[in-house]
């Protein structure tokens, strides 16, 4: 039988074949494609500046860091997302706290966002950083949020991994309007893929300037020096460099962004209209958005466990995206979090089923006949 996974990458000819082109030129790192990426990168996102690196996870460690992000200041993130969002903030050594999602788009609940502030300026531990997760591609409350950051004085990063090519009122994601920086996945499931990597976004020079400097081991060069390859190294700093194959994939995959994302919409469409909704619910996305579609998440009234074995019995192999950050035993050693509901009602019902590029129209009229079938 051939299964149809959740999620998979689209890798043409042409993306083979520039790769092959750059593995027989001078340079496979610090070259002049990974420069290109990223002005690619800053015309597709309209922001003033991109830096590429390794994966989005190194790219929310360099954000962190950039902002100034120290010991004991505070990190919060939604508790629907990967480990990553809110691991780049312990790694500064910071304390973190989880707000909760809201059963609509499961991207964070702003009540739950302006309780938790108010209640925490009353005792003296605002967060200095949130980072705003747009959970399957789909963008989160910004203008809102903005709102608050400014009422609260905190940073806002855009963990945007699943969100390249979104929008949000006429707002491309990655543009930094309403943040600080944005930060974007090129894993192979992601709306495009450079195999393993990611980016950062920002229109502010100083932190542009913070994040190359970390992503080179911390190394600051020195123009007009008597040893023309006199460099200094003034912080502690990564090697969180993408290469020059890598970034070839993604110039290559980066013009079929608009692509891959209005074939994902007829999917999602077909999906909208075909699926039997007595016992599925789906989410409530406004129009004031346009998802990227890097998931289709839909929430069962039946056992979950059960449809996910009855599922792989018949080829479709579906995911849970996520397991809610505070069952983790890591995280749990850090504190006890409290007012987190949806996101565990979300966890024990929500599945994300296939969808990508090439998913064919036979495979979609399976994937929805059998989840009717399982469901009822």
């Amino acid at each position: 039988m051939k299964l149809i996974p959740y999620s998979t990458q689209n890798i043409t000819r042409e993306d083979m074949l520039s790769v092959v082109k750059v593995l027989k030129s001078k340079y496979l790192t610090k070259g002049s494609k990974t420069l290109n990426f990223e002005k690619k990168i800053k015309k597709i996102v309209g922001s003033k500046y991109a830096a590429a690196v390794i994966n989005a996870s190194s790219a929310l460690i360099l954000a962190c860091k950039a902002i100034g992000l120290k010991k004991n200041d505070r990190v919060w993130t939604s508790s629907i997302t990967y480990i990553a969002s809110i691991n780049a903030g312990i790694h500064c050594g910071a304390k973190i706290d989880l707000v909760d999602i809201n059963l609509n788009d499961y991207n964070i609940c702003v009540k739950s966002l302006e309780k938790k502030l108010e209640y925490s300026k009353k005792k003296n531990c605002l967060p200095k950083i949130l980072v705003v997760v747009h959970l399957a591609g789909y963008p989160a409350d910004l203008e809102y949020l903005k709102f608050l950051s400014k009422k609260y004085n905190f940073k806002i990063i855009e963990d945007a991994s699943h969100a390249f090519g979104a929008k949000y009122k006429g707002s491309r994601i990655g543009d930094c309007k309403y943040s600080d920086i944005t930060v974007f996945s090129f894993h192979p499931v992601k709306v495009i893929t450079s195999a393993e990597g990611g980016a950062i976004t920002t229109n502010n020079k100083i932190i542009y300037d913070k994040i190359l400097q970390l992503r080179e081991n911390g190394i600051l060069r020195k123009k007009k020096q008597r040893d023309p390859n006199y460099y200094d190294v003034v912080d502690l700093g990564y090697n969180f460099r993408i290469n020059e194959i890598n970034s070839t994939l993604g110039i290559s995959q980066i013009k079929k962004t608009k692509n891959f994302i209005n074939k994902k919409k007829k999917i999602a469409n077909f999906y909208n209209k075909n699926l039997d909704l007595r016992n599925i619910i789906l989410p409530k996305y406004k129009r004031d958005r346009s998802s990227a579609l890097h998931l289709f998440i839909i929430r069962l009234k039946k056992k979950k466990n059960i449809v996910i074995k009855m599922l792989k019995k018949k080829g479709i192999i579906v995911n849970t995206h996520y397991i809610p950050l505070q069952y983790f035993t890591f995280i749990k050693k850090f504190k006890k979090f409290s007012n987190l509901k949806n996101s565990e009602e979300y966890y024990k019902t929500s599945i994300s089923i296939p969808i990508y590029p090439h998913l064919t129209f036979k495979e979609q009229s399976y994937v929805v006949k059998i989840i009717n079938e399982t469901t009822l």
